[in-house]
């Protein structure tokens, strides 16, 4: 007989075989708690010379409380040729952090990536990792790509359908939902209708794509008989796919998740099954927010029906899965849960309509699911939405990253198309995504067969400087002492070498760009050692999964037009647009001669520059060098090259890292030198007795790219390791002040504020200034409270 039971467990004589599943879980999830990341930038694509800024939310567990695992946060920005054109280090503070990307003028226009992460994440794979894609487009004329070549175009494919049985396989005699998927080249869902034959040309079933490329059609398989689906496409091709074959003794799951209140999960055994089975006992477990939650059951009928209350239920991706009488894991499907428990985030102005570059004050007030006030990290971006149009529905937004596209495998289709005025249309075709998607939190294989994947990677808490001391014939050294110093000042570190000759400091806390100085000495209290800084490696980025060919410039274009017509308005006023930084790079204008690399040299500058660019006569790096630099001499001999002055021969640094006395910097390729600097009289307390007759320092131009690799240097190595970034202020003018300025305000990004938060009465406020355009400003304003409830508003209001 078919029974009802609402999320809750029923003790059977097969407890202890369930007891067995939830512990084996339990403890799967308990050494594998899991990190996400979540960044939310101020708009949704950008311009060469913007700066992009984001406010990064890491959680842990399923409720999504702010992490306090990790204490480093990775984030790269991505280019079009899926290679990091920058990385910053942020640091957490209780889970959350804040930084930007300052996009060089000259940034070819394309489809870039940004993609966070911590290191405790790279347990999992590439798949955990946050990832969004950022169109940027470019004011200028179209450019080549900085690698001198166009990006080859990814080889086009057929569209492609693939079809999903509910629950996981079609069973002979039960009649089944099957949903499928039809995406084309791009990844993006297309429309597709067809028919299902079975083996002797009778039609079965037909079907229609009904939303985003998804549908589905019911079959009951009959045994002995095989079917495939035709599929039409749009433009009139067609192809034919083997659907699944049957089992012939087997089980179904069906979940109906239409009702507000409760999810209706079926549980059907064919004729052959329940012959076999009829008595037995079989588990059913339902997955929610971290909670497992048991049901057994009796198979005294061929249908048992379980109705689940979705109030016990967390909001987000919930999974069902129905094991046999000997545990192993027979059907599962995913089934998504809105129980509207969000924070309440109430946004209030003090007037419906402003003036242009009129002062707004904005209140904000946040409250739980239970109406209590909640403390909480808040960030809040204003556009001008004339200037930043956006297509809410394709927003990838705190909701619908992390209630829903974290948790499953594939790509899901404007994401928050699901979460924007929610429908019970929607709720339905949100099933279909449940159904077409495969979960990507555990696999019951790994939890059962209690096979916990080795953890090769620890939480990062604070920063680390690691590398290995060897003897000058590249022996490793045991129980040598290095020290590590700052030419700033501070305490000097010291670390002994382990029976490898790897030492590492720990626990460290430096802004990037900050120079160190590693030295050694062996056991003996020798210093004829060799050093290696073995920087961590940092993960290559995977190829884009999905291809978008169209123009950004043009699927941009009110945007773009508003940057052109910035670019003209600093032009005019003969100021830069943003804020120039040191590693924009300004071809037009001659560095100045206080160069990066002579900071090596202590106090004082370097006593002369000579950028590669401005020499125009040809030959290898001597030929070049040999006349130019003043005072010194160069002197060639075979297989070695040496910088002379006063007739002592010179340290020879290439960036940053001294060299052994015998290296030849003839061998550097005079193309891929950007400058040389000479310090005729270096700080000898930081290059050691090697640099009393000066230093002469090599930037090339593919000196970050080293990063990666070891780097090698003799008794004493200048380091500059990858340090905390420290965020930049987001500006805006204050207009209640005395302005001198005339120009025209066509700033796109009103406000931004990545340090938004709420006190024990959930209340805070912050004030900004509108620029000249008219018409509606768009305030978005997302977050987490304490206790992981997330919360996200869109508010506008009007500028006339």
């Amino acid at each position: 007989m078919p029974f009802t039971v609402f999320a809750q467990v029923k003790t059977t004589v097969n407890e202890k075989e369930g007891v067995a599943i939830e512990n084996k879980l339990a403890a799967y999830l308990s050494s594998n708690v899991r990190e996400q990341a979540y960044l939310h930038f101020d708009k949704p694509y950008y311009a060469a010379g913007d700066t992009i800024y984001f406010k990064a939310y890491v959680t842990m567990g399923e409720r999504h409380e702010l992490s306090q695992i990790s204490g480093l946060l990775h984030v790269d920005l991505i280019n079009t040729q899926d290679k990091i054109d920058q990385s910053l280090l942020l640091k957490l503070t209780g889970g959350v952090s804040w930084g930007d990307f300052a996009l060089p003028d000259s940034l070819p226009k394309g489809q870039y990536r940004v993609r966070a992460y911590t290191t405790w994440m790279r347990n999992e794979s590439e798949a955990a990792f946050f990832t969004q894609a950022v169109p940027v487009g470019s004011p200028l004329k179209d450019k080549v790509p900085e690698s001198g070549t166009r990006p080859p175009m990814r080889a086009s494919n057929k569209p492609e359908v693939q079809f999903f049985p509910e629950g996981g396989s079609l069973v002979t005699g039960i009649r089944s939902k099957i949903a499928f998927k039809a995406i084309n080249e791009n990844g993006k869902g297309i429309n597709v209708k067809g028919t299902v034959t079975d083996n002797t040309g009778n039609v079965v079933a037909v079907f229609a794509a009904a939303h985003f490329g998804m549908g589905y059609f019911y079959l009951e398989p009959e045994a002995g008989k095989s079917y495939r689906a035709s599929v039409q496409f749009a433009d009139g091709s067609q192809n034919t796919i083997d659907l699944p074959g049957s089992e012939a003794q087997g089980i179904s799951l069906t979940v109906n998740n239409d009702s507000v209140a409760k999810a209706s999960v079926v549980i059907t055994a064919n004729k052959a099954c329940y012959e076999q089975n009829k008595d037995k006992e079989y588990q059913l477990l339902i997955y929610s927010g971290g909670t497992a939650t048991r049901v057994s059951c009796r198979l005294d009928s061929a249908v048992v029906r379980i109705d689940l209350a979705k109030r016990h239920l967390r909001t987000g991706v919930n999974t069902v899965t129905l094991f046999s009488p000997g545990n192993e894991p027979l059907c599962e499907r995913l089934f998504f849960v809105q129980n509207y428990d969000q924070l309440s985030v109430a946004v209030t102005t003090d007037k419906e309509v402003y003036a242009t570059r009129e002062k707004v004050h904005i209140k904000l007030n946040v409250k739980n699911r239970a109406d209590s006030v909640a403390a909480g990290h808040f960030s809040v971006a204003i556009t001008d939405e004339s200037k930043v149009p956006v297509d809410e529905n394709n927003e990838s937004t705190l909701l619908s990253n992390l209630l829903l596209t974290a948790d499953l495998k594939g790509s899901v289709e404007q994401p928050n198309y699901y979460f924007n005025n929610i429908t019970d249309e929607k709720l339905k075709q949100l099933d279909l995504v449940m159904l077409t998607n495969g979960y990507r939190r555990f696999e019951w294989r790994q939890v059962l067969n209690s096979s916990n994947p080795q953890l090769t990677y620890q939480p990062e808490r604070k920063l680390e400087i690691a590398g290995v001391a060897q003897s000058l014939g590249g022996k490793s050294l045991a129980n040598a002492a290095v020290s590590l110093i700052s030419p700033s000042g501070g305490p000097v570190l010291s670390e002994t070498t382990d029976s490898n000759g790897n030492f590492k400091f720990r626990n460290l806390e430096f802004l990037d760009k900050t120079t160190f100085v590693l030295q050694a000495v062996n056991a003996k209290g020798g210093n004829k050692t060799g050093l290696l800084y073995k920087p961590a490696a940092i993960p290559t980025p995977p190829a884009a999964t999905e291809k978008d060919d169209t123009d950004v410039n043009r699927q941009i274009s009110a945007y773009m037009e508003n940057s052109r017509r910035e670019l003209n308005e600093y032009n005019r006023y003969g100021t830069p647009k943003g804020i120039m930084l040191q590693e924009v790079k300004i071809k037009e204008i001659k560095a100045k001669d206080t160069y990066r690399s002579s900071v090596y040299g202590g106090p004082g500058h370097a006593d002369q520059v000579v950028h590669m660019d401005d020499i125009r006569t040809g030959g290898d790096l001597v030929d070049k060098l040999n006349g130019i630099l003043r005072s010194i001499n160069i002197v060639r001999v075979p297989g070695a090259t040496s910088a002379l002055f006063l007739g002592q021969k010179m340290l020879i640094v290439v960036d940053g890292v001294a060299m052994d006395p015998r290296y030849d910097f003839n061998s550097l390729g005079p193309n891929d030198v950007e400058t040389v600097e000479a310090l005729k009289y270096a700080n000898a307390s930081i290059y050691g007795m090697g640099s009393a007759h000066g230093v002469l320092v090599f930037t090339t131009r593919i000196g970050h790219q080293r990063n990666v690799k070891d780097i090698p240097s003799f008794g004493i190595l200048p380091i500059t390791p990858p340090g905390y970034y420290k965020a930049r202020m987001f500006y805006f003018p204050r207009y209640d002040i005395a302005q001198t300025n005339v120009k025209t305000d066509l700033r796109s990004t009103i406000y931004w504020n990545p340090a938004l938060v709420t006190g024990k009465d959930g209340n805070t406020s912050f004030d900004c200034y509108n620029a000249d355009g008219r018409g509606t400003y768009r305030v978005v304003i997302e977050g987490i409270d304490v206790k992981g409830n997330l919360g996200r508003t869109v508010y506008r209001y009007t500028v006339k």
